[in-house]
């Protein structure tokens, strides 16, 4: 359950994710997609080894090959493949638009979860919900809108790529869930 001493963390850490789009917005005419995200992953991971180091010794650096191995899977294809997808998709698409898309996200993780996870099931209520998240997109989607100020209608890369974007995304939490429930939230999180 959330605390009111939360909110303020909460709130911080929506600021940064929804910034996050409009400075990659702005990233795309200044760098290569994958230049921009090969420095904001270099930065992160710089931060986790500090963090590990440094910082908070209550965690100890991840020793097992396990972790590494399935961390290895996640890095690669749940946040370097995704996040270059939707950057790469800026270049098609709004920071807005790209946004709306985004929401998709918990969606297509609940079908994803439905196919792979033995005990999430699709009921009723559950596939109402993922059809009203899917239903605008879809609407926005074949509307052709890009968002763009100097782009009449939308290049199909750009929904493309974030379709890849999310569904990647579903599949890293269904990935995690499925292999790597029992290990620390923090070192898999890391």
């Amino acid at each position: 359950m959330m605390t009111a001493q939360a909110l303020p963390y909460i709130s911080f850490l929506g600021f940064l994710f929804g910034s996050t789009l409009v400075a990659s917005r702005f990233s795309v005419g200044q760098f290569q997609p994958t230049t921009y995200i090969g420095l904001r992953l270099s930065m992160a991971g710089l931060g986790h080894i500090a963090f590990y180091t440094f910082i908070n010794r209550r965690y100890k650096w991840p020793t097992d090959r396990r972790l590494w191995f399935h961390a290895s899977v996640l890095g690669i294809l749940g946040t370097a493949v995704p996040m270059t997808s939707i950057v790469t998709a800026l270049q098609y698409l709004s920071s807005g638009l790209a946004a709306i898309f985004i929401t998709t996200s918990p969606a297509i993780t609940v079908l994803l979860a439905h196919f792979f996870l033995p005990d999430e099931h699709l009921n009723r209520r559950k596939a109402l919900g993922v059809a009203l998240a899917l239903s605008g997109t879809i609407v926005l989607a074949f509307s052709g809108e890009s968002g763009l100020a100097d782009a009449g209608e939308a290049n199909p890369l750009g929904y493309l790529l974030m379709l890849i974007a999310m569904t990647m995304g579903g599949a890293a939490a269904v990935y995690i869930r499925k292999y790597l429930s029992d290990y620390n939230a923090f070192d898999v999180a890391s």
